[in-house]
């Protein structure tokens, strides 16, 4: 026990070794606590910015799903169908009800013809699109080409 008290005692300087050691100690802890704070400084800086980045990808994803709700709407739909693939709504008289069922199962499906499909020589016009309001995403491609029939039931080439 003297001699961690002869330790306690020591003298550098006029100063004791303990004391020495202490305020070492105690400048690297302060040094350790300025530089952890500027980095959680920097960390919570950063963390702001990743707040107000997901903030803006919330506000865009949001107008997408608009758009997506509108270009989905049943009416635009029907629409565009209508205008570009020449189809209408199904007649009421078309459809079958629950008494004609039995009498649609007796006669039985027949083929609607067995000639051979017939490749029209022109690319079919498309219509001229209609004045849009500008949310519109649908844009008319350049007509294609239509593709030849090889062969038909008779051996000739169809190029046509």
């Amino acid at each position: 026990m003297n001699g961690l008290m002869r330790l306690f005692e020591q003298r550098v300087r006029g100063i004791r070794l303990i004391e020495l050691v202490g305020g070492v100690l105690m400048f690297g802890l302060i040094f350790w606590v300025c530089l952890s704070k500027a980095k959680e400084g920097e960390d919570i800086r950063r963390m702001n910015d990743l707040d107000r980045q997901i903030a803006a990808e919330q506000t865009a994803v949001d107008g997408l799903k608009i758009q997506v709700a509108q270009l989905e709407r049943p009416g635009r739909l029907e629409q565009l169908a209508v205008q570009y693939l020449g189809m209408k709504p199904t007649d009421p008289n078309h459809e079958a009800r629950l008494e004609s069922l039995a009498e649609i199962s007796r006669t039985g499906s027949r083929p609607v013809s067995q000639a051979p499909a017939v490749v029209p020589a022109s690319p079919m016009p498309v219509p001229a699109p209609a004045a849009s309001t500008g949310d519109d995403l649908i844009t008319v491609a350049p007509a294609r080409k239509a593709p030849e029939v090889a062969a038909s039931a008779s051996g000739r080439t169809g190029g046509r």
